[in-house]
């Protein structure tokens, strides 16, 4: 990897940087934006398919990498971040679905226990599992990870009768599996994007590439087949704002609390 340094642009080789305090993988840049603008000393390594931003929160040094949606992505980049920055604690952060209805959109969740689709099942150590304070207002819960959006109402509480599970995601079960396979302590944090009475708009699911940005054109016609997808499109920008602007808040409360 190439190592810029914030406000410089170098393409020499990165020196070996020194081993992070927590590594932190999301599927997309969205999903971390607000978390980058408030890590400070901030250094990017580049690769020929990843990013990884190095920077401080408090007293913490952290790695982060934006990898892609899916779980064979998220097993790639996480494999990537433990090999260059050898973390101590791995954070898969992001959106999620919820399932359990009493989650509203904007509810945080920290994983007590993962399942995924294949069986796989990751219960989270007594001695990390999450607890609810007054600084960090989340709960903790059961997050199932699946290959594909979830998008309508009816297909949350299809998987929720299922699986018994409070929200969903993409990502989480591939991150905790690597952590599992090289001994690297794991946490997952996550913000509900869409509550469980909420349909996707029909398009998200063809609309969104595996980096989770927008087919352009795909997108455009979209909005001359239904007008009114644009304000869809719009609403579901606003929302993701808010719930990354939210999610830096609980990830930065969690990286201080987390022991060395």
């Amino acid at each position: 990897m190439s190592r810029e340094t914030e406000g410089t642009s170098s393409h020499s080789t990165a020196p070996a940087p020194v081993s992070a305090d927590v590594g932190v993988v999301a599927a997309l840049g969205i999903e971390v934006g607000f978390l980058t603008d408030r890590l400070k000393k901030v250094r990017k390594y580049s690769g020929p398919r990843h990013k990884v931003i190095e920077g401080e929160a408090g007293d913490k040094l952290v790695a982060l990498i934006v990898g892609g949606a899916g779980r064979r992505a998220a097993r790639r980049a996480t494999e990537l971040l433990i090999d260059g920055h050898r973390p101590r604690w791995v954070i898969s952060a992001g959106f999620a679905g919820a399932l359990d209805p009493s989650l509203s959109r904007g509810a945080l969740v920290r994983a007590a226990e993962i399942v995924d689709t294949d069986g796989g099942r990751f219960p989270i150590e007594a001695e990390n599992a999450p607890i609810e304070t007054a600084e960090f207002p989340g709960r903790p819960g059961r997050l199932l990870t699946v290959d594909e959006i979830v998008r309508t109402a009816a297909e949350k509480a299809a998987l929720r009768a299922r699986y018994e599970a409070d929200v969903v995601d993409m990502e989480s079960s591939a991150v905790a599996a690597v952590c599992l396979e090289r001994a690297v302590r794991f946490q997952s944090v996550r913000v509900v994007s869409d509550d469980a009475t909420a349909d996707l708009p029909k398009e998200v699911v063809t609309l969104m590439t595996r980096s989770g940005s927008y087919l352009v054109g795909s997108a455009l016609r979209a909005v001359w087949n239904r007008p009114s997808a644009l304000k869809d499109f719009w609403a579901l920008h606003e929302h993701a704002q808010t719930a990354a602007d939210r999610l830096a808040d609980a990830l930065l409360a969690t990286i201080a609390r987390l022991p060395a």
